[in-house]
């Protein structure tokens, strides 16, 4: 479903906004709830973000210009927590709600309640589940909130099977790229690539994301081990590090690959804030994932006019135009992903234009820009409503 008409703002005067995570993990949620309240602040916008105290989600916040609000979140219910994030909501006269996480409602929702029950909330939904959310407790949460955002046409379709939302009430709004970030000609390539080791013109594929079992590591090695007994020439990056509770499942994949005995063929990077960079110094990227509702690092590698090899699973398909902007391989299989990565080192001339065609297409569908001019729209409209 689209977002609701973009109305005229100008002079419009800024708002207060709640932004709320609550979780302890660190990756690619947190990372847009950071990054939304960057935006929103750029935009003239008065914003806070709730978080854990001590969380690496309030630790990388502090950073930034918006206002940080640490809560000692501990659980899943925190009443006491209700009446401090009630008072807040009253003193600031917020003007809108915007929980990036499906736990944070459970305290969110009485807090709102609490401040009067007038400030509109919303929620952004990015992970599916297959829990059935219809009993009184979740009709009671989702039945305060004005709008469910989720990020790809089929977490809108699980929300509307699991949750007591109605259509009318959930909105497809994709995640996007800042195109002033990420754009080619603002990176230093060789540099990034001697940062990896890798001072000549070998093809590199890359991956990017944390250690985490249905990310796909293991089919990437496996991938490629079959790559380098075909006797192809090229270098595995990756680049990512364990979350919270997944040192050992990032121990056991760096042992796989020294199983595998691919030496120099992989290089782990471990964590890198500089994405723009590292996406310019791959030469096409690799989305081995088993299932994903969207895929932020997509977005990112074809805005850096990188080719891409993802598997065909779940939100991936909002994003990827199979033999336009890259290829497309099934999930949990290393032989059509050796294929697929293979045939693109082998053709670069292919893979430049599907990384020309990608970037045409983060620019048309997922650029950040135009993502939250259409949140401002969203937000004033429901203000209006109340």
């Amino acid at each position: 479903m689209p977002v609701p008409p973009h109305h005229c703002r100008t002079m419009a005067p800024p708002l207060k906004i709640l932004q709320t995570c609550f979780s302890v993990s660190w990756g690619g949620l947190e990372m847009q709830a950071i990054e939304l309240s960057r935006q929103l602040h750029a935009h003239g916008h008065e914003v806070w973000l709730a978080a854990p105290t001590d969380s690496r989600l309030a630790q990388k916040a502090a950073g930034h210009p918006f206002s940080l609000l640490p809560l000692p979140i501990r659980g899943y219910v925190h009443p006491l927590l209700a009446w401090r994030l009630a008072r807040f909501i009253r003193r600031q006269r917020i003007d809108v709600i915007h929980c990036q996480h499906s736990r944070d409602l459970a305290t969110v929702i009485p807090a709102r309640q609490l401040a009067g029950g007038t400030v509109p909330a919303l929620l952004s939904k990015r992970m599916g589940s297959y829990v059935q959310k219809k009993d009184p407790f979740h009709r009671y949460t989702y039945g305060h909130l004005r709008y469910v955002l989720a990020i790809s046409n089929v977490i809108q379709r699980n929300v509307l099977d699991t949750t007591p939302m109605t259509p009318d009430r959930v909105l497809t709004l994709h995640d996007a790229v800042d195109l002033t970030l990420f754009d080619p000609k603002k990176v230093d390539r060789p540099a990034t690539r001697a940062s990896f080791g890798i001072h000549d013109a070998t093809p590199v594929i890359g991956f990017v994301g944390r250690f985490s079992p249905g990310k796909g590591h293991e089919e990437i090695l496996d991938a490629a081990k079959i790559l380098s007994d075909r006797g192809l020439d090229f270098r595995l990056v990756i680049v990512g590090e364990a979350s919270h509770g997944e040192e050992a499942y990032a121990a056991a994949i760096r042992a796989k690959a020294a199983t595998l005995a691919l030496g120099e063929k992989v290089h782990f990077a471990g964590y890198r804030a500089d994405v723009p960079a590292v996406m310019a110094a791959f030469d096409l990227f690799a989305f081995p994932s088993h299932a994903e509702s969207f895929g932020v690092v997509l977005i990112e590698a074809m805005a850096m006019r990188r080719a891409v090899v993802a598997t065909n699973c779940d939100g991936v398909v909002d994003i990827v135009v199979d033999r336009l902007t890259g290829l497309m391989v099934p999930p949990r299989q290393a032989v059509p992903l050796a294929d697929a990565l293979g045939r693109l080192v082998r053709d670069p001339a292919m893979a430049v234009r599907m990384g020309e065609a990608g970037r045409q297409r983060v620019e048309d569908l997922f650029d950040q820009k135009k993502q939250i001019d259409r949140l401002e729209t969203i937000y004033r409209d429901v203000i209006a409503e109340r």
